[in-house]
């Protein structure tokens, strides 16, 4: 009987690591998560792009009313465990479309451009991957919200975004 409760802890134990090898980068369901991931790491790039603005580009600095809306829908997001892609694809439209004005959208698309650029000349320099173990956890219906993890690069901007929104607008 103890041989049986072992064993059954011990596989217990193993089931993530398993669950992880099931689902390679080659893995049709990781790729196509990766495929309808995009507008979430989309949306977090944008709040990113917003910051710089901020600090670069004085003259098309969010108003306060812009900063007010932006700061709703990141908290709306902070609040999210898992970030689907209908859910950022209606949230990047309406910031795009109802928040910024014609020149900062051109300025978000002029940044955006320039970091996909970048992102080509470092993709043939090394490997780089896609949200990782985000993806993975995506695909098994887990948690799924880039702006939230502190250990990637969107969600450090987004956090430091935030954080500067908040101060801005004394919250």
């Amino acid at each position: 009987m103890k041989k049986i409760v072992v064993i059954s802890l011990l596989a217990l134990m193993l089931l993530p690591f398993l669950a992880a090898a099931q689902t390679s980068p080659d893995d049709p369901a990781v790729q196509a998560a990766k495929e309808e991931t995009v507008v979430v790491f989309d949306l977090g790039r944008f709040f990113g792009f917003l910051f710089t603005i901020e600090k670069e580009s004085p003259k098309l600095a969010l108003s306060r009313d812009q900063l007010e809306e932006v700061y709703e829908s990141m908290g709306e997001l902070k609040a999210m465990q898992r970030v689907e892609p209908d859910d950022a694809e209606e949230m990047l439209i309406y910031l795009e479309d109802e928040v910024l004005s014609p020149d900062q959208l051109m300025e978000v698309d002029q940044l955006a451009i320039a970091r996909m650029e970048s992102r080509e000349t470092e993709a043939t320099t090394q490997s780089t991957g896609t949200g990782g173990g985000q993806i993975t956890s995506y695909v098994a219906g887990g948690p799924f919200n880039p702006m939230t993890d502190a250990t990637k690069t969107i969600g450090k901007d987004f956090a430091a975004f935030f954080d500067y929104v908040s101060k801005k607008l004394g919250k």
